[in-house]
């Protein structure tokens, strides 16, 4: 029945190169809708496509992946299966971004504190609690041996591999949430003020759309 189906979608594709060929459709009304209509059955190929070979799924992402930094503004280093970007989130500070390709997902990783004062490592975890409790995208981890604090989130290979536009989406996601989680990790680190009233303010701050 897939087969069929598949078979039925490259004869019309093969139909439809002979008619483009042969009239020119520019000066007909319904030209933009065949265009349209060749779009949607060329991703439905696409579809079909990577769910017969969801193997092969880390390489699919991992080509999406490069493709969507390639044509994005930024600067960006690209290794065996992670890219890594330094974005800045204000006027002054920039922090790394790492984006990774495994078996297990594509993970998004930003590096909120790349090291603090060990003696406050309870009020840390008390901070990255209150936000995981928040929180239904990525996971905020504090990191007892080295001292440092990430955000991070991960989702299966294959809606990125199906639908590549997720990356973009979640990849503004993640950034945005990375600004806001540094400012109340950064106002704890500088101020030492109490986990529960710095993820008051950071409330105070969402409500006021800061």
């Amino acid at each position: 029945m897939l087969m069929e189906y598949i078979f039925r979608i490259l004869f019309f594709i093969v139909f439809w190169n002979f008619l483009s060929n042969s009239i020119n459709f520019s000066k007909i009304k319904i030209y933009p809708m065949l265009v349209k209509l060749f779009t949607l059955i060329k991703f439905k190929i696409t579809l079909i496509y990577r769910v017969i070979t969801v193997k092969k799924s880390e390489k699919h992402v991992w080509k999406e992946l490069i493709k969507y930094h390639k044509n994005s503004p930024w600067r960006f280093g690209q290794f065996d299966n992670y890219i890594e970007c330094h974005f800045s989130i204000d006027e002054v500070q920039s922090l790394k971004f790492i984006y990774e390709v495994q078996n297990t997902g594509l993970t998004f990783r930003s590096f909120i504190l790349v090291d603090f004062d060990e003696e406050t490592t309870t009020q840390m975890m008390l901070l990255a609690s209150h936000f995981n409790n928040l929180l239904s995208f990525g996971v905020i981890q504090v990191n007892l041996q080295h001292h440092f604090v990430e955000f991070s989130y991960t989702r299966d290979l294959l809606v990125y591999s199906l639908y590549p536009g997720t990356i973009k989406n979640d990849t503004l996601t993640h950034f945005d949430l990375t600004k806001n989680i540094f400012w109340a990790f950064n106002e704890l680190a500088s101020t030492g003020d109490e986990p529960v009233f710095i993820f008051s303010e950071f409330l105070k701050r969402m409500e006021n759309g800061q």
